[in-house]
């Protein structure tokens, strides 16, 4: 070879090398963290007088925390849907959770997001990015039956998760024995150890990384060794607080490994949750005993569309981007504002044909004065059980939200600026703004499409669910109504023995459905139908 030809090549690896160091620079890792069910009210720096929680103080005070931001559903499955699509779940026939497919075809649902839908995972990964998500799916049911796509098809290098398809979170980890009752105090750590392995697989280009927590959706549980943070704590408070610790402590491992493989300065990390904090429950070993949050103050809980349900943590930190220690109690960001923001934030466009329903919101990050100008819109198709779950549409526009059921005979309107945690109804007082606000809600709706029932082209796009082909599934709640001789609406180890055909490790299978360890079966623990 000439010294010509040599010293060519030697260009081009020179100019390959900057190349990838720019890149490195210009195009940040991803690090979305998801908590589930977890309450603005839930940390430390929001003015929690009791909860631990160091790890995210920290992350506030070397990033931004938006006081302002809302998720597009009170519950977990749309709310996802919303961060990894950048539009309003409705478009996708996402009302509520996934569930099972008879519930799904009740809701007017899919079975699973359609996988064709445009995705910020695949986004990134056809970008250049390695994607990962560990932690919970919920983009699909968690009936095994039905078949659904997995983590790959949405763009996902790696995975492994609870509540979907695939690889399941403890597999290949140190927890891959954790018996079955204790799956919820170690998930999250299962999770993060998956998560660390990656980021360490992944140091030298860049990453996209969803770590989707447990906490604290129920069963809230935390082990004697977690409940060490709060001896003095009683009971269901020290459950609780113990877990949003341990799960804390489990981000703390990720911020430390960022510092230690010196990926920190060039980490976008975001914080946030899918919906406000459970309903609880008032006697001991009932389902939400432990679910405890708080809201800060806010009104409503999960499953509300009063601010209590959908206003969570939102916690940005890109040092040197988005100004450490601020406290933004203004800008109106939504979870459907994800998507378009990290793709302008790395200067990366949008799927062909795309239209979001969100906005770029990166001068908001980034300190700089910022008003929006698109209004915000909610659905809730779920239930009405609580009191303060009444409302069926919402819309924001700035300062102002409108609350209505929906017969529009019951209407609610706010300054939530100034009313924050939404006491003072001052529809009477601005009818013309609650008319405006109204036409564009009614507006909005009408660009939904029908429901997935009725809509014959998106009935064609998601196959129903496989028929098994080993022995057909078993109706739990009727063999439930059967087993249960004495009609107490509880199964004891005996009944649960004396309904299988094959009673050999009755007692195993038994423990998989006693989540709480109470001994008994409560109708809704043996059906295992997921919320």
């Amino acid at each position: 070879m000439s010294f010509e030809s040599v010293m060519k090549k030697c260009a081009l690896l020179i100019s390959l090398a900057v190349s990838n160091i720019a890149f490195s620079v210009q195009r940040p890792n991803i690090v979305f963290i998801y908590a589930d069910d977890w309450g603005f009210g839930d940390l430390g720096c929001h003015g929690h007088p009791h909860l631990k929680t160091p790890n995210l103080d920290r992350l506030a005070r070397e990033g931004s925390d938006f006081h302002q931001f809302t998720v597009c559903n009170p519950v977990c499955s749309p709310s996802r849907t919303a961060i990894v699509t950048g539009q309003y779940p409705a478009r996708h026939g996402v009302h509520q959770h996934f569930a099972t497919h008879a519930e799904n075809v009740a809701r007017g649902m899919p079975d699973w997001l359609d996988p064709k839908a445009p995705l910020l995972p695949r986004t990134l990964h056809e970008a250049g990015y390695t994607t990962a998500h560990y932690g919970k799916w919920h983009l699909s049911g968690q009936d095994k039956t039905m078949n659904a796509p997995l983590p790959a098809e949405y763009g996902y290098d790696a995975a492994a998760v609870w509540v979907g398809p695939g690889r399941g979170v403890f597999e290949g980890t140190s927890l891959a024995k954790v018996p079955a009752k204790d799956g919820p105090i170690y998930q999250t750590t299962a999770a993060t150890e998956n998560a660390l392995r990656f980021i360490r697989e992944a140091k030298n280009k860049p990453f996209y990384l969803n770590l989707w927590l447990h906490e604290t959706h129920h069963l809230v549980a935390a082990s004697d060794e977690d409940k060490k943070e709060y001896p003095d704590t009683a009971e269901p408070q020290r459950t609780y607080y113990s877990a949003v610790t341990r799960a804390d402590t489990q981000i703390g491992r990720v911020l430390a490994l960022l510092d230690e493989l010196q990926l920190a300065e060039n980490t976008l990390v975001f914080f946030s949750s899918d919906n406000g904090p459970e309903n609880s429950h008032t006697k001991p070993g009932e389902k939400f005993y432990h679910s405890v949050g708080t809201t800060g103050g806010l009104r409503g809980r999960k499953r509300s569309l009063y601010l209590g349900g959908v206003n969570v943590p939102f916690i940005v930190r890109w040092p040197g981007i988005v100004p450490a220690g601020r406290v933004d109690k203004t800008s109106v960001i939504s979870g459907v504002d994800v998507m378009p923001t990290i793709l302008a934030a790395l200067e990366l466009k949008a799927p062909t044909g795309y239209q979001s329903d969100g906005i770029n919101v990166l001068a908001a990050l980034q300190g700089q004065p910022f008003k929006r100008e698109a209004p915000v819109f909610w659905e809730w198709r779920g239930p009405h059980s609580q009191e303060a779950d009444w409302p069926t549409h919402s819309a924001r526009d700035g300062d102002h939200i409108l609350i209505h059921n929906a017969d529009f005979t019951r209407v609610e309107f706010y300054n939530v600026l100034t009313d924050r945690e939404q006491q003072h109804n001052i529809a009477s007082q601005h009818p013309e703004l609650v008319t405006a606000l109204k036409a564009k809600l009614d507006a909005w709706r009408k660009t939904l499409p029908m429901s997935f029932a009725q809509s014959a082209s998106r009935a064609t796009a998601i196959k129903a669910p496989a028929t098994p082909k080993k022995a057909p599934t078993v109706d739990r709640a009727a063999a439930f109504t059967r087993w249960d001789k004495n009609t107490d609406g509880i199964l004891t180890l005996a009944e649960y023995t004396n309904g299988l055909a094959k009673k050999d490790d009755a007692p195993k299978r038994f423990q998989s459905f006693d989540k709480n360890s109470d001994g008994k079966l409560t109708r809704e623990e043996f059906v295992m139908i997921s919320r």
